[in-house]
């Protein structure tokens, strides 16, 4: 009898082990928030960008968005890719030369509509001394993508 308890107690064990881990245990990564914080809708008002809050966040392609009130998150969720950055957030001038840069919240302008991050102030400058500079990282980018 008590080779067939230990026998029936290793079986449990086993199968205790190779049991999946519940649902509540298993760790879940909160996703990254995007633009530092700062709420993507802010950028086209004209008091410019602000800080958004965790209250008023939603989760959107792997990352976190924060905003400063349910009205910019609603307009968000309503249409996002007219608030997302171009590029994936990446400098659009480093994009326009071939380089993947990141683009710093901070450093910004709207372009026909558009939001577009740059790397720093001085390559923003850069970019800004050439008009092609959006038209060129758009090509290169749906280069990339191809």
């Amino acid at each position: 009898m008590t080779s067939l308890r230990r026998l029936l107690t290793w079986f449990a064990l086993a199968l205790w082990a190779a049991a999946p881990a519940p649902a509540h245990a298993q760790a879940t990564a909160e996703p990254t928030p995007a633009l530092q914080g700062m709420d993507v809708v802010s950028y086209f008002h004209a008091a410019g960008p602000v800080k958004g809050l965790p209250v008023f966040s939603h989760d959107f392609d792997g990352a976190r968005y924060l905003f400063a009130s349910a009205q910019n998150k609603a307009a968000f969720v309503a249409a996002p890719d007219r608030y997302l950055p171009q590029f994936s957030g990446l400098c659009a001038t480093g994009v326009s030369i071939g380089k993947e840069l990141k683009g710093d919240p901070n450093t910004w302008k709207i372009v026909d509509g558009k939001l577009y991050l740059f790397h720093s102030a001085p390559v923003r400058a850069k970019g800004e001394a050439d008009p092609a500079t959006v038209a060129r990282a758009h090509q290169n980018w749906a280069g990339r993508r191809k």
